[in-house]
């Protein structure tokens, strides 16, 4: 007898021909997701390596309500000091703030972000950004712009950062062009030595990215990417070039493969099936 309410699994697995292309040690996604209620989604994701015997884990659960949307995330890393680690948990209004959406975060490294992105006229749409943390806090706001039906865009980023040490800022530019069949992409970036992302990284001193999608069959396409960056730590310059396929099977199923490499001689190699089963 099936349940009352609806369940839906999704269940990417690594495959024979990612074993056999993917150096040792490479990570593969395995990710399940159900809804066991109407307005409520409970999903986890194993990550770490595929012959891991205890690898560590993503749960990410979402609560529908009228008044908002409630997500949370829990990691797993079982025999460890603390198996299970709260992460970050957001809320998102569902009455508009301000002509947009409103969305509050408590972050998993400490500290509050409130997120703001609405459509200012036609074809402009705004995102704001801002985050609170005891050791760094920071604004980002970012403007897109579509052209005509739509198929050409630019998108303009400008986020800073500020910490006891110093100040820091970072800028983002990229177009976009979809032409039917195929989809192009170009962007440069930069950001000052004193800038420090939200993970507490620091960002590449330039960069540069070309990518583009092809449709090649109604169910096959082919993605290619290449990224060259200065980073701040060495004057030689990193380039990675990713190239990957995905195939529509039947009953809403994906075939994902992908492969990357750069010029540091690291590459990684991955296989995904993805297969959603909906039982009423």
């Amino acid at each position: 007898m099936l349940p009352p309410f609806p369940i839906r699994y999704r269940i990417p697995a690594a495959l024979l021909l990612g074993l056999l292309v993917a150096p040792a040690g490479a990570e593969t996604a395995n990710r399940a997701t159900m809804e066991p209620l109407s307005g409520v989604e409970v999903s986890y994701e194993r990550l770490g390596a595929e012959d891991s015997a205890s690898p560590p884990g993503r749960f990410d659960g979402s609560l529908s309500t009228p008044a908002g949307t409630l997500r949370t995330t829990v990691h797993a890393a079982p025999g460890g000091e603390e198996q299970f680690q709260r992460g970050d948990t957001s809320f998102e209004l569902a009455n508009p703030v301000l002509g947009g959406k409103l969305q509050l975060r408590e972050r998993e490294a400490g500290g509050t972000a409130a997120a703001w992105r609405a459509r200012i006229a036609a074809g402009l749409s705004a995102e704001s950004q801002y985050e609170w943390a005891p050791a760094r806090s920071g604004q980002e706001l970012k403007l897109q712009q579509q052209f005509g039906q739509g198929h050409v865009a630019a998108q303009a980023l400008r986020s800073s950062s500020d910490n006891a040490a110093a100040e820091g800022s970072r800028w983002d530019l990229e177009f976009t062009q979809d032409i039917g069949s195929a989809r192009w992409s170009a962007g440069v970036d930069a950001a000052e030595r004193s800038y420090v992302s939200a993970a507490g990284a620091q960002e590449a001193r330039a960069g540069a990215r070309l990518g583009t999608q092809w449709r090649l069959l109604p169910s096959t396409r082919v993605e290619a990417r290449y990224t060259r960056q200065v980073r701040w730590d060495t004057e030689a310059a990193v380039s990675t070039a990713m190239l990957g396929t995905r195939f529509d099977l039947p009953w809403r199923s994906t075939l994902s493969t992908g492969l990357e490499w750069d010029t540091q001689d690291k590459h990684k190699a991955s296989v995904t099936l993805t297969v959603p089963l909906d039982v009423r």
